[in-house]
């Protein structure tokens, strides 16, 4: 069985790129805003979150600590997306605020790094194991 990559993000174009781009290897779960994650990951917790940073209400980076400090979910991997960057600047500042992301990548970020990172963090999880190259994970 593939592994459950639920994508969290206010903006529906991002999340149906998010889509296309994920499903091939991943059951892919969406949800469009933090408060609408945090109810998926209750219901049925993912594998691994990526996250947009910015949205209203409950932004990425609370999703994420809400994830983090949690006795249940905690090692549920996070990657944190933003296009709210002005170069490496906010990216360094983001890290020392102390986010509890695995990992934070700039929007635009390519097919291809994003599905390596995702194996990469999904690699490291106890249960997993490797398929051939660019099969994914399952457990």
């Amino acid at each position: 069985m593939s592994a459950r990559v639920l994508t969290v993000d206010d903006d529906q174009d991002i999340l149906n790129l998010l889509r296309i781009q994920l499903s091939p290897l991943y059951r892919v779960v969406q949800a469009m805003s933090g408060p609408e994650g945090w109810a998926l990951i209750e219901k049925e917790p993912p594998d691994l979150v990526v996250t947009d940073l910015g949205m209203p209400g409950m932004n990425g980076l609370d999703l994420t600590e809400k994830i983090k400090t949690h006795e249940r979910y905690h090692s549920i991997p996070v990657i944190v997306l933003t296009g709210a960057t002005v170069g490496e600047e906010l990216a360094a500042q983001v890290w020392k605020m102390g986010t509890k992301a695995n990992t934070f990548f700039e929007k635009p970020v390519k097919a291809d790094v994003l599905r390596a990172e995702i194996d990469r963090l999904l690699k490291e999880r106890v249960g997993y194991r490797e398929l051939p190259p660019g099969k994914g994970y399952y457990d």
